[in-house]
């Protein structure tokens, strides 16, 4: 088991309600929204009913912290601080990723982080299809380019 990054590319509008209710359980109901989950069975069969619409790949630590450092929030007005960590016991945004990492811990579980990522578009623009699966020339789907992607997007 380990930690997936789900990125939601296409928003939710004109989905199915059980698609809607999948990317709302997966914190990523708005377009270019970014949240951290765990890798087990029932995570990964929302991941598949929605697959036309987020793309998800396996969780590098480093772009985890560079995440949290970057575009983490306390709440809608405050940025995730220092102050924000040493409240909750961890001296750098690099330790609390590695402690999720290590924990397998989904960024919901965290108490005082908000369980999602703002993003903004990529710079560059998608250098692929935002309508296909990644087998198929795409973006969507299982991405392992997708910490690329995201690089670009914070």
């Amino acid at each position: 088991m380990g930690l997936l990054l789900v990125l939601n590319i296409h928003g939710s509008i004109n989905s199915a309600a059980p698609v809607r209710r999948a990317m709302a359980e997966l914190k990523v109901s708005k377009k270019f929204t970014a949240s951290v989950v765990t890798d087990d069975q029932p995570t990964v069969g929302m991941l598949k009913l929605c697959k036309d619409y987020v793309a998800w790949s396996a969780l590098d630590p480093d772009l985890l912290g560079k995440l949290l450092e970057v575009r983490g929030t306390v709440s809608s007005s405050r940025a995730l601080d220092s102050a924000s960590l040493k409240r909750m016991g961890y001296k750098s945004h690099k330790e609390l990723a590695s402690a999720m990492v290590s924990k397998d811990l989904r960024l919901s579980a965290v108490d005082g982080v908000r369980p999602f990522f703002n993003l903004a578009p990529p710079k560059g623009g998608f250098k692929r299809s935002a309508r296909r699966q990644f087998t198929q020339g795409g973006i969507l789907g299982n991405n392992p380019n997708l910490a690329e992607l995201v690089r670009r997007m914070v």
